[in-house]
């Protein structure tokens, strides 16, 4: 084969998950080369240039477009390489794996290799990046610890951007060492030799979940063929490939081309991991892989699925005055590699020029509505779409070109009713939107497992039509956000499970400004605030969300204050060695609250007069900072945007956001849902017994025919939707079975049992329970905050003060046993449109 000469072989860039060729994405599709005996004419641990340009002939025949050597190549190897469109990955060799970093002399000598190495062929077009090492032992990590391994790491990558700064830099990892994860890489790379699919599938989503928004390669794979049949390579190596990519990997490195090797002074002759022999001839592999590597141009679900077997999809954006980012949105939208799609745009009353941007694509479904909120505008969709499955984005984002088909093969490749993938931040414009993609409060996933979510975020979901159907869509309460929320969890306590596809990528733009930011913080809060009411059962007392994954954000900031376990096996001698991440310190988000705030402002008042307690707030909100400073050092911001004006700007909004986020959360819950005056005013026009205040907390119903708590639940729920009420319901996570928002300053949560007698009769008891409302709680700290502060005064004052505060603490208490009395009755006449038969007063057997 007649090399073609190809100057315009440009250097790869990392965009997220995947590695670009301009505008192109660009996969990965290796082998690995060498080292071969060494020769005094044609370089070190290289064949002749007559038998490389023999191999570059057939890796291209094959479809090969990357090669790993394991030593710094001369540059005629670079210059051959390049004119057959090859590039080059040059694994940089250690050659003594002891002490290295308490050994100056060792030290110097591995970063002087490293910087030679990246000098050697600088800027040459053919040359893809380095491995700045293969395989660190494990117990020699485990000796220095991860970070100061990491920071090593970290250094040597440092050097390679100083001396070839377009060239991409990785470590060349291992599963002993899974955990070792340097954040100045350009990608992440493994070593990993699995022979069964089911244990690579699994693995690849643990490494995607660990390298987040980097791209994950593999950097070694393959079989022997003197202790397998050439036939069991092919097909084991064809499943890897085909594995790898629906995983959405960036690539991976087949080991090795050729059987020839040659590694520490002798040739090996018992082991034959290529896909070509010595002589070059080409195994039953190379004909097996050659239909998924030929035409790596060619968009991925062309070369690994029939078009006949991918679903049609809807894709619904909508959007509320989105024209400054809308135009993006849909020019990725319709660069999609998938078969059968169509783009359907709701534009929920926009004010902007969000039409006249429309008028440029006619191929989209557009729809016009009056604002009535995203969750109404996602139902338009829905009900518009014409494919089986509904994918959403929003205008804000833009989706990488198989995003569709990743997020369809993940959601057909098990019993997933939805699937999500990852939303990453584009490349900034300035300094301050660098700096705010980097704050807290993104949307996030959140995964119990590397393949299920508990949480996908709306920008980036993709459900079965059916599923939607029978949920009944969105939920036309949350006009803003919390829709996507309302939905996951919705979905689970039907039984169904969210999958997760972190190829599955969108781009989405946070927010260009300060303002703007803190804007969408207070949306977020007055969502958490809405799903509280429906979903009390993942809420703790002041309002946070209760998530029971692991939330995955960009900045991941968990290990300031909660640092993960790892798993070294026996005397450190695990093959597996795992990382397991723990969640967000609680004690970090008790610092940064908002009710932590409170508390270090009143102690600061309180200090004002007792001198002795002016240390304490200083302390407290010392801590507050060191959280804060915990995420400005920890968070990325893009390097040319990296100023000491972005960190500072970063540590105001780590500090900020928890504090306005809980302030909309709980302006919203104070003001929000209780049910009206005069529904409770109204009495119950049906026959029932007299309730007693007294008796009001404990019912009790009888039936002669069976009739259990079932039936009465069922009723009450229909007679409390008739009238008015506000309430929820208990869906398997708490110990009642109503919670009711009866006023702004008593909850009512009733709870039921059954119990069985002879005959089929039974006995059902009801427990009406009082419970202190959101806002009361609130009153009563500032009452006794109040109380307190004029007794520690003594003035004439506080016998009256806190007689007037008794008095309202009375009249508060009444209150609640008159709402629990109304509720009682409710009851009573449920239970008897139920067929049960109100026994008045029984004695209590339980304690609340």
């Amino acid at each position: 084969m007649v090399p073609a000469t190809a100057t315009d072989l440009p250097r790869l860039k990392v965009q997220a998950k995947f590695f670009f060729e301009g505008d192109t994405k660009f996969y990965l599709q290796g082998v690995t080369y060498g080292p071969f005996r060494p020769s005094a004419t044609d370089g070190p641990n290289l064949p002749s240039p007559e038998r490389v340009a023999q191999d570059f002939g057939l890796m291209r025949e094959l479809g090969i477009n990357v090669v790993r050597v394991y030593h710094t190549p001369p540059r005629w190897f670079l210059d051959l390489a390049q004119n057959y469109r090859l590039r080059v990955m040059v694994t940089i060799p250690w050659h003594k794996r002891v002490l290295f970093i308490d050994d100056r002399k060792a030290l110097s000598t591995i970063q002087q290799n490293v910087a030679l190495a990246a000098q050697a062929n600088a800027g040459h077009p053919s040359m893809l990046g380095f491995f700045i090492d293969n395989e660190i032992p494990p117990d020699l990590v485990r000796w220095y610890g991860v970070r100061r391994m990491e920071e090593f790491l970290n250094s040597l990558v440092r050097i390679v951007k100083k001396n070839d700064p377009t060239a991409l830099a990785a470590y060349a990892n291992f599963p002993p060492t899974e955990y070792l994860l340097p954040s100045e890489v350009d990608f992440y790379s493994y070593n990993v030799y699995l022979h069964r699919k089911k244990d690579l599938v699994n693995y690849l989503g643990r490494l995607q979940n660990l390298a987040g928004d980097k791209p994950l390669v593999l950097s070694e794979f393959g079989m022997d063929t003197i202790r397998h049949s050439e036939e069991e390579q092919a097909q084991l190596l064809t499943e890897h490939v085909t594995t790898v990519f629906e995983s959405g990997l960036a690539g991976t490195f087949i080991f090795s081309w050729t059987d020839e090797w040659f590694t520490d002074g002798v040739d090996v002759t018992d082991w034959a991991f290529g896909i070509v022999t010595k002589e070059r001839r080409p195994k039953l592999s190379y004909q097996a892989l050659q239909p998924l590597f030929k035409n790596p141009e060619r968009p991925l679900y062309h070369r690994l699925v029939p078009k006949t077997k991918l679903p049609m999809v809807s894709v619904v954006v909508c959007s509320y005055n989105g024209a400054r980012t809308l135009r993006d949105c849909l020019n990725s939208l319709q660069k999609l590699h998938y078969p059968n799609y169509e783009i359907i745009f709701v534009d929920d009353g926009s004010k902007d020029d969000t039409q006249e941007i429309m008028r440029d694509f006619p191929r989209v479904r557009n729809i016009v509505q009056v604002n009535k909120g995203l969750s109404v505008a996602r139902n338009v969709g829905i009900a518009a779409a014409k494919g089986s499955v509904v994918a959403f984005t929003d205008s804000d984002c833009m989706v990488d070109c198989d995003w569709l088909y990743f997020l369809v093969h993940a959601l057909l490749s098990a019993d997933f009713a939805a699937v999500g993938g990852p939303n990453i931040s584009p490349p900034a414009t300035d300094w301050i939107q660098a700096t705010v993609g980097a704050a807290p409060g993104s949307p996030s996933h959140v995964l119990l497992t590397d393949t299920i979510a508990e949480h996908v975020p709306g920008c980036n979901m993709a459900y079965h039509k059916w599923v939607l159907e029978e949920l009944g869509g969105f939920d036309p309460a949350y006009r803003k956000a919390g829709d996507d929320v309302d939905v996951c969890w919705r979905l689970m306590q039907l039984g169904y499970v969210i999958g997760f596809s972190p190829a599955a990528v969108v781009w989405h733009y946070r927010r260009f400004e300060v303002r703007t930011y803190f804007s969408q913080q207070l949306g977020y809060g007055e969502a958490e605030a809405m799903l509280r009411y429906k979903h009390l059962q993942y809420f703790g007392a002041t309002g946070t969300a209760i998530w029971h994954g692991n939330v995955y954000t960009q900045a991941r900031t968990d290990s300031f204050f909660s640092r993960p376990i790892i798993y070294h096996g026996i005397f450190g001698t695990g093959l597996f060695q795992c990382i397991y991440p723990k969640r967000y310190s609680p004690f970090a988000a008790l610092l940064s609250s908002l009710e932590w705030l409170a508390v270090t402002l009143f102690i600061f008042f309180l200090s004002i007069p007792l001198a002795w307690l002016r240390l304490i707030p200083l302390i407290m909100f010392g801590l507050t900072l060191m959280v804060g400073l915990g995420y400005m050092a920890q968070a990325r911001i893009e390097a040319k945007f990296d100023t000491i004006p972005a960190r500072l700007l970063l540590l105001y909004l780590a500090i900020m956001q928890p504090w306005r986020r809980a302030w909309a959360r709980y302006f919203t819950w104070l003001q929000g849902k209780r049910t009206p005056p005069a529904v409770i005013a109204t009495k119950e026009q049906s026959p029932h017994l007299a309730v007693s205040w007294v008796a009001a907390g404990h019912l009790a119903f009888w039936s002669e025919t069976g009739l259990e708590r079932s039936h009465l639940l069922v009723t009450t729920e229909q007679m409390l939707e008739e009238e008015g009420w506000k309430f929820s319901l208990d869906t398997g996570w708490t110990n009642w079975d109503m919670h009711i928002f009866a006023s702004r300053w008593w909850n009512l949560r009733l709870r039921s049992m059954t119990e069985i007698y002879p005959h089929g009769r039974r006995l059902t008891r009801v427990g009406n329970f009082m419970n202190v409302s959101t806002f009361s709680s609130l009153v009563i700290g500032l009452l006794l905050t109040f109380s307190l502060v004029t007794m520690l005064t003594r003035t004439s004052t506080s016998l009256y003060v806190l007689g007037v505060v008794s008095i309202l603490a009375l009249l508060w208490f009444i209150h609640g046993l008159r709402l629990r009395r109304r509720l009682s009755e409710l009851v009573e006449v449920a239970a008897i449109r139920a067929g049960l038969q109100p026994l008045g007063q029984v004695k209590r057997s339980g304690r609340e």
